[in-house]
C-alpha cells in the first residue's frame, strides 16, 4: 500500500483513529487552494497531525507544533549530488525550527539508517560553523564548488544523430 506520505498517513490513522490527519504532497496538492486549506486547517486546530513532504518544512509558522518527525532523512545522501549533505543539513535545521515555537517546548525525531553521519550529528546540535568547515574541506578535496565551476549542458534534437553531433561539437568547444 502506498509509499511515503500516503503510507505514513494510513499508519497514523490506524494508531490514532480519532485524530484528524492532513496530508501535503504532490498527490494531494493540485491547486494553491488545497495547500491553503490544509495548512489553514492545521494552523486553526482543525487538523491534529500534518503529514507531508519537505514542502511543509519551509517558511511556515505553526505555533502549536510540539513534535516533528523526519522519516527517511538519509535518503537524499544516497543521491549522486555533491550538495546532498548540505541540503539534508539545511532541511533538518529548518524542520527543527517548526517545533516548539509557541509556549510549549518542541521535540524533533529523525529516522536514519546512518545516525552517525556528520550531517545528522551536526544538524541535531545546530553546529553550523562545524558543518561548513567539514563540508568545505570535502568540497575542496573533491574539487567541487565553490572551489570550481560546474555547468550542465543538455542537448536534445528529434534526430538522435544530429543531437550526437551537436553534443560532440559542444564538448570539443568546452574542452578548449
Amino acid at each position: 500500500m502506498g509509499e511515503g506520505t500516503e503510507r505514513l498517513e494510513a499508519e497514523l490513522k490506524a494508531i490514532y483513529p480519532d485524530a484528524r490527519i492532513g496530508r501535503v504532497d504532490r498527490d494531494t496538492m493540485r491547486h494553491l487552494r488545497d495547500f491553503e486549506r490544509v495548512l489553514g486547517g492545521f494552523r486553526n486546530g482543525e487538523i491534529d497531525i500534518l503529514v507531508g513532504t519537505q514542502m511543509i518544512a519551509k517558511g511556515h509558522d505553526f505555533p502549536r507544533v510540539t513534535l516533528v518527525g523526519v522519516i527517511g532523512a538519509d535518503a537524499p545522501l544516497s543521491l549522486p549530488d555533491f550538495r546532498a549533505a548540505e541540503r539534508t543539513f539545511q532541511l533538518l535545521t529548518q524542520v527543527a525550527g517548526r517545533s516548539g515555537r509557541g509556549d510549549q517546548p518542541g521535540e524533533v525525531v529523525i529516522q536514519s539508517y546512518f545516525p552517525d553521519h556528520y550531517t545528522f550529528q551536526l544538524a541535531v546540535t545546530q553546529r553550523f560553523a562545524d558543518f561548513y568547515a567539514r563540508e568545505s574541506r570535502y568540497r575542496k578535496a573533491m574539487f567541487y564548488p565553490p572551489f570550481t565551476v560546474l555547468a550542465g549542458v543538455l542537448v536534445t534534437d528529434r534526430d538522435p544523430s544530429r543531437a550526437a553531433t551537436l553534443r560532440s561539437r559542444t564538448g570539443e568547444f568546452l574542452s578548449r
